[in-house]
């Protein structure tokens, strides 16, 4: 038994906006929409990244007239005000992707501290700047037209991820967010999916920093058991995403460790599906109880490791 009704039933002839489209989760999110028959916009900082990705959907077999770029920076207010607008004379949107993220691992006295607004700028700011502009556009459409926004946060959002307390700190935010406003947009037929994946091999995986302080490494294996060889694959992510925004589900994983974590981290929100929701009931005390050792065992080596430091 599901709560509700499928929000769409298929992404033929539906626009989907992605902001950080131009590469990692974003571009797979394009891919995987295409493929269904949508049309996408992608938004992005770079427009040398924007017309490469643009290159690698044409070249995968999409048509041109089906893709459209925006150069933009989702932590300028007005230049995404003016990009979205241009989108939604192009095609009225009907998903609507917040998928722009920044991470740079450090612990949190040790980073730089416009590495960190950076991040707070790009993955919560950068969120809301995109939604205040696209929601009211989203609104003057019929209710009777399904629609859909995806905050993509992650695992941490979920947890913690240690050495990048900022980035933790705004996944969170992300959920947060997309949990007020599911009820805020539910009269006006606009569904709100956050998706929390792990650890995904993009480009932010190089960037971040997460291989450079042999510490954090050494806690962050302990703690989330990263492997990067194990890391997910963006299509695996982009697939996760788009099946749960046309089944209107909110809170969307895209591996066991996910629905662990969600049973512990659901909040207000109720499952989607009474099988969810008893998988969920089932896990809650055994996964309560190993998470009392593990987290004995967590902080066992994180005063280890800070007790050997000179």
């Amino acid at each position: 038994m599901k709560i509700g009704s499928p929000c769409l039933q298929s992404l033929e002839g539906k626009h989907v906006l992605i902001t950080g489209g131009s590469s990692g989760i974003g571009l797979a999110i394009a891919k995987e929409a295409l493929s269904q028959g949508a049309f996408v916009t992608l938004v992005g900082r770079s427009s040398t990244k924007l017309e490469k990705a643009e290159q690698i959907l044409v070249k995968d077999g999409a048509a041109i007239h089906k893709i459209s770029t925006k150069v933009a920076d989702v932590c300028v207010y007005e230049t995404m005000a003016k990009a979205i607008k241009e989108c939604f004379e192009w095609r009225a949107v009907d998903v609507l992707v917040c998928n722009a993220a920044a991470a740079t691992i450090a612990l949190m006295d040790e980073g730089r501290i416009e590495d960190l607004h950076a991040m707070i700028q790009t993955n919560l700011t950068g969120a809301v700047n995109t939604l205040h502009v696209g929601i009211p556009l989203m609104k003057k459409r019929s209710p009777q037209t399904p629609m859909s926004i995806v905050l993509m946060s992650s695992l941490s959002g979920l947890a913690v991820l240690y050495g990048n307390a900022v980035y933790t700190a705004t996944k969170h935010a992300l959920k947060g967010l997309g949990e007020t406003l599911k009820l805020e947009l539910m009269p006006y037929n606009i569904r709100i999916s956050v998706v929390f994946p792990g650890f995904v091999e993009t480009p932010m995986l190089d960037y971040c920093g997460i291989e450079d302080d042999k510490d954090i490494l050494h806690i962050i294996k302990t703690t989330t058991m990263y492997n990067r060889s194990q890391s997910e694959k963006p299509e695996h992510v982009a697939k996760y995403t788009l099946e749960a925004t046309k089944n209107g589900t909110f809170l969307v994983t895209s591996q066991f460790s996910g629905l662990v974590l969600s049973t512990f981290s659901r909040g207000p929100m109720p499952a989607e599906s009474f099988g969810r929701a008893f998988v969920e009931l089932i896990l809650f005390i055994p996964m309560r109880l190993f998470s009392f050792l593990a987290a004995c065992y967590v902080y066992y080596v994180i005063k280890y490791r800070n007790n050997k430091k000179p």
